[in-house]
């Protein structure tokens, strides 16, 4: 049986209850301590920390002093996941996959990604060198001279994942990544106060799991459908499934688009969204979005799938959610007055 043991408080990165259960390991000494991890594989701590929030993996075990420790099948895996890494994978298209899964993806060519247009490079160029002020006046006449729909399904939400893929890959530190959606939430904020939605939309609930905390994701997601006529209504990032059924009873709202942006195991993705199902009422409609949606072995019953905004907004057609001429009065006539 696993005890619990509290993580001291030298470690450098958010500590979570973990089991500590040796007696189902064959060797005790076979466990490897994180720095052990991190000088045999390659990778970094704070991709460790990342992949575990985001992923479900690594998923280490607890030594008595409350430090860190992974089973010699984890070390394994994270050798393959290095490895896949350097030939060019994404960290969300390995990380969540068993090792049979990676041993068989070794050696395999993978097709380059489309290279962005040169804005999104810029951008990206630009918060790599922490030139934040002028990153903020390169997003905000990219508004401008786009206007909102194209810049935000056309720049920011490409631009996102390009910092995401920086950060996971260790290109890119997760502070420069935190600095880029603050920067991102202001500039949104800002453009919130000059959409208005149609008088008659009816709202929707739009929310992310709880290990799947994505809040620009949901900010643009948001704005995207105010562009549609749908008012949104917004809990926040990572909001439990019994929370979202409540929320959804007090506001009676048309639909709950469930958001799962960031890659996770499929397995992960199936139990978040059949525990959100159980808990709706059985005639509202749920639909669920993001990267994750590609990851489900099969469809689950009173669940729709969108793996982007466009089908989200046919899905809401189709329930007559969204009336076929829609959208928001937009008026964008300068850059928002940003500060660094």
């Amino acid at each position: 049986m696993g005890i619990m043991v509290k993580a001291l408080a030298s470690e450098s990165a958010p500590l979570l209850a973990l089991p500590l259960d040796f007696d189902g390991l064959a060797d005790r000494r076979s466990v490897l301590h994180i720095r052990e991890v991190v000088r045999v594989t390659g990778l970094r701590r704070e991709q460790l920390y990342m992949w575990q929030r985001r992923y479900g993996f690594p998923s280490p075990l607890r030594d008595p002093y409350g430090d860190r420790v992974y089973p010699p099948d984890q070390v394994a895996r994270l050798k393959l996941i290095k490895q896949l890494l350097s030939e060019g994978w994404r960290a969300g298209a390995v990380v969540p996959l068993a090792e049979s899964a990676l041993q068989s993806m070794l050696g395999l060519s993978v097709v380059g990604a489309a290279k962005l247009p040169d804005d999104i490079d810029d951008a990206v160029e630009l918060l790599a060198r922490h030139r934040i002020g002028e990153l903020q006046n390169h997003l905000s006449k990219l508004l401008v001279g786009q206007g909102l729909r194209r810049f935000l399904e056309q720049t920011l939400v490409p631009l996102n994942e390009a910092v995401h893929d920086q950060v996971v890959r260790g290109e890119m530190q997760n502070f420069q990544e935190l600095r880029f959606g603050d920067l991102a939430h202001r500039l949104l904020r800002d453009v919130t106060r000059l959409v208005r939605p149609a008088r008659a939309a009816r709202q929707v609930l739009l929310v992310t799991p709880p290990n799947d905390p994505n809040p620009l994701g949901l900010a643009i997601l948001e704005l995207l459908l105010f562009t549609e006529g749908i008012n949104c209504l917004t809990l926040g990032a990572g909001v439990p499934a019994q929370e979202i059924a409540r929320a959804a009873d007090a506001y009676e709202v048309c639909l709950v688009v469930l958001l799962f942006e960031r890659g996770i195991s499929g397995k992960i993705a199936g139990q978040e969204i059949k525990g959100l199902r159980g808990r709706l009422p059985e005639k509202l409609p749920l639909v669920v979005s993001g990267r994750a949606v590609n990851l489900l072995a099969k469809p689950i019953p009173g669940v729709y799938t969108a793996a982007d905004f466009g089908l989200i907004v046919a899905i809401m057609r189709d329930l007559e959610v969204l009336a076929v001429a829609s959208g928001a009065s937009l008026d964008i006539l300068s850059p928002p007055n940003l500060r660094a």
